[in-house]
């Protein structure tokens, strides 16, 4: 039951907030001084951020702002508009917070664009996208624009239909002109990363799956702590350091160092390994998006190039490579399994 009280008190507020947030807005725009335009900014924001609040809140006390919409002016109607493209009405806040999440999750990696370019030093952009991903600035708007690529693509698995670059982008209000120059340069390096991903970094990754399974077809010794060394052997020296390089493009290390940290990734696959229940389930649902009929066209490696592109920002980067490792291992008794029964001393990895 509306809580009619309540309503007619958060419509009183949300008109306030909407009516400073007009007086501002026209503030800004006779204003030239840097520093008044920058407060005025923020208080605009904090204007539409609190007309957000309490329109939120009259939708979740039942009520609309339907009953107020007349006594708004055209620019406050349009600002309403702007701010809530699903309207008020309870049955669409859902929406409306995804949204909003959405592009607060987005603005946290706008922000580390900015600050990346103010760390490190600009690239070449007519560099191929092997050298680009050495750059640190080239890292963080990959970060934000692989995301906005990928979310706005209807045949990925990773389609926001809530509100993705391609579709809502033009429309929203919600970016400043920084923000909004950044995010349409950062999507066209989300798209031009995206085609490097699926033609070029996973065919070297391939390799790690010829690898695991070489190794697995290559073990003849019946003693199984040796076979088990074998394996893990095989992991820190042959299979891991590939993947450390093409995680880590540009950064160099030396034998010491590359056997350190494959050593490191050896251990975290092992505990991969360990956990049954979770890597089962990571191995079914990635045996499902093999099988996904929209994706039967291609050969074996591209499926698995767009399987790992669409569960790698859902799990993390490595724990995709993992699973997807797992499932070029023969499930045999001298599988990965078999690694689980000794301890790192005894695997040579300590």
């Amino acid at each position: 039951m509306a809580n009619e009280k309540r309503i007619a008190k958060y419509q009183k507020l949300f008109l306030s907030w909407l009516e400073d947030a007009v007086t501002v807005e026209e503030q800004l725009e006779n204003e030239s001084d840097p520093q008044k335009v920058d407060k005025l900014q923020k208080k605009f924001k904090k204007n539409k951020d609190m007309v957000l609040h309490n329109g939120k809140i009259i939708g979740q006390e039942g009520g609309t702002i339907q009953s107020i919409w007349e006594q708004l002016t055209e620019r406050q109607q349009q600002i309403v508009q702007e701010l809530f493209p699903y309207g008020t009405a309870a049955d669409n806040l859902e929406q409306q917070q995804k949204r909003t999440s959405i592009i607060k999750f987005y603005k946290k990696d706008i922000q580390k664009v900015i600050d990346a370019e103010k760390k490190y030093p600009p690239y070449d952009r007519n560099f191929p996208v092997k050298e680009k991903v050495k750059n640190k600035r080239y890292k963080a708007e990959v970060n934000l624009g692989w995301f906005l690529y990928m979310r706005s693509q209807k045949d990925d698995k990773n389609y926001e239909p809530v509100w993705n670059y391609e579709e809502h982008f033009a429309a929203a209000v919600e970016f400043t002109e920084e923000e909004r120059s950044i995010m349409e340069r950062c999507y066209e390096v989300g798209k031009e990363y995206d085609h490097y991903f699926m033609n070029e970094k996973f065919a070297a990754i391939t390799n790690i799956g010829v690898s695991m399974v070489n190794a697995a077809q290559n073990m003849e010794e019946k003693n199984r702590l040796s076979i088990a060394r074998r394996w893990i052997k095989n992991s820190y020296t042959s299979i891991f350091p590939a993947l450390i390089q093409q995680m880590n493009p540009g950064k160099q290390y030396t034998d010491i160092e590359m056997e350190r940290e494959a050593k490191e990734m050896t251990k975290r696959f092992i505990q991969f390994i360990g956990n049954r229940e979770q890597r089962d389930q990571l191995m079914q649902d990635w045996k499902h998006l093999m099988n996904d009929p929209s994706i039967q066209g291609y050969e074996e490696h591209e499926r698995a190039a767009m399987v790992l592109r669409s569960v790698a920002p859902q799990i993390g980067e490595e724990a995709a490579w993992f699973t997807y490792s797992c499932t070029q291992i023969p499930d045999t008794e001298y599988g990965m399994d078999l690694v689980l029964d000794y301890s790192y001393e005894e695997l040579g990895l300590e």
